[in-house]
């Protein structure tokens, strides 16, 4: 395999490697990826900014830090993109809305910071659901994201271009927010890793709020190992947390028997292709030796209108002073929430938390003596981007609900939640697995979905190469 072909199929973990061993440049890697976004990005449209010239200036000192013998940061020369409702230093955000089109805002985030300091080049900004408020990616001032899968289905929001950009190839690392699922919901749809830490985990600090009950930010990548790799790289701490996070990891990933709870009852129906998948992927954990517990959940209708209702309310609040000078700039969908969410009052506000303050306390007593919960990403693959509403299990509801029904549980409990992708469903287009785990618990489940992992080869399929290795629907590899 030539260095070319070694390098569009590698992740975060094989460009580290063959650039510390001098087998690769920064340089050579970045204007590769330069040249395929060049030629590709605008099939997808998941960028916003690239930032050629920072790219290359980065690449060079990273090359000159190598020859000369300077200690390296575990992302040294790795190409990364960061979704423009972050800020990033040279690369001005405007959460990919009209509002800030014409001042974008400057400075950066502790956490991209920190990537930075890891030795990650960031290269662009990524499209987005404007404002991180919407669960298809059409909504953007830059136009929609399409899914690297199928150019007339939605990559989900409101993190799609970030999703895109790792499922098509062009960059191994991104990172992406989540509020309600926009991390996950897009990772699913468009066949990636994806994990949101728990809520207060990573700090929102440059980061611009949707919901602050809620919202997490968190890396997006082709494998669990990498999502590792991007999570403890923007982890905020002290020296030696990577050790131990490292620890956490690999025991994890290390463990046979496990005990998986698999959330059922009202509000987890799926389409018959994604059930299909969903249960092909917990056989995986089955044949490792683990036990799979059915955990019955209630109140999930009550779960949404409670998250519905607090969203509303802090992303209207956040809004209020945009929306008395600038309300016409914004995008049709994202300016009738913002009204909706006027109208929550101060009441009905409260009982949403005390309501999220009782479930999640009956949730974590569900979870004792679990090491995770499993439950379908989405109940459907990726929708067409002209379709609004969507039918399934019986059932037709919007396109924005169906997305979000499921992915909200764990912003609501505040819980680390992954998604891998785990199969196909009937129109070829991904299915997404999501393990939920304990307070505190980002590493270690990620070392659970490095195990599922593994034993799969769904996270190493990209648009038009599935078929070409010979994987079929339900099928896995050890």
């Amino acid at each position: 395999m030539s260095i070319a072909e070694t390098i569009d199929g590698a992740g975060v973990a094989q460009l580290t490697a063959l650039i510390r061993r001098g087998e690769l440049g920064a340089v050579e890697l970045a204007e590769r990826r330069l040249a395929d976004i060049e030629g590709r990005a605008a099939r997808t449209n998941a960028f916003v900014t690239v930032d050629r010239e920072g790219a290359l200036a980065q690449a060079r000192e990273a090359d000159r830090a190598l020859a000369r013998g300077l200690p390296l940061g575990p992302l040294h020369g790795v190409p990364i993109a960061v979704k423009d409702n972050v800020l990033t230093a040279g690369l001005g955000s405007s959460a990919a809305s009209a509002v800030l089109a014409d001042a974008p805002l400057q400075g950066e985030a502790p956490l991209v910071a920190r990537l930075r300091r890891a030795g990650a080049i960031v290269l662009a900004k990524t499209n987005m659901h404007e404002w991180a408020y919407g669960a298809t990616n059409k909504g953007s001032h830059h136009g929609p994201t399409r899914n690297p899968w199928d150019p007339l289905a939605i990559t989900g929001g409101s993190s799609g271009g970030s999703a895109a950009c790792v499922a098509d190839g062009l960059l191994p690392l991104a990172i992406g927010t989540d509020t309600g699922g926009s991390i996950r919901i897009p990772a699913a749809a468009c066949g990636i890793s994806g994990i949101k830490p728990g809520t207060g985990r990573v700090e929102g600090e440059g980061v611009l709020p949707l919901a602050w009950s809620f919202d997490a930010a968190g890396p997006m990548a082709r494998s669990a190992e990498d999502l590792w790799l991007g999570l403890d790289a923007m982890w905020p701490g002290a020296a030696g947390d990577s050790s131990r996070h490292a620890a956490q990891f690999r025991e994890a990933r290390g463990r046979a028997r496990l005990r998986i709870g698999v959330l059922v009852g009202e509000g987890f129906e799926t389409a018959s292709d994604v059930g299909r998948a969903f249960e092909a992927a917990l056989e995986v954990f089955g044949q490792r030796g683990s036990e799979l517990v059915p955990v019955p959940v209630r109140g999930m209708a009550a779960v949404f209108a409670a998250w519905k209702a607090i969203m509303y309310a802090e992303a209207s609040t956040f809004h209020r002073p945009l929306m008395h000078d600038r309300a016409r700039h914004y995008a049709p969908d994202v300016r009738a929430l913002l009204h909706a969410g006027e109208s929550v009052s101060a009441v009905d506000y409260l009982a949403a938390q005390q309501f999220r303050g009782a479930f999640c306390a009956a949730f974590a007593r569900d979870m004792a003596g679990l090491d995770a919960l499993a439950l379908p990403t989405l109940p459907v693959t990726a929708p067409p981007l002209a379709e609004s509403r969507i039918e399934f299990a019986g059932r037709t509801t919007t396109v924005q609900d169906a997305m979000t029904a499921m992915p909200c549980l764990a912003n609501f409990t505040g819980l680390p939640a992954v998604s891998l992708p785990c199969g196909f469903g009937d129109t070829g287009l991904p299915v997404g697995l999501t393990l939920i785990g304990h307070p505190g618990g980002e590493f270690a489940l990620l070392g659970l979905a490095a195990a599922f992992q593994d034993d799969t080869a769904w996270h190493a399929m990209r648009p038009g190469h599935a078929m070409a290795m010979g994987q079929e629907e339900g099928t896995h590899v050890r």
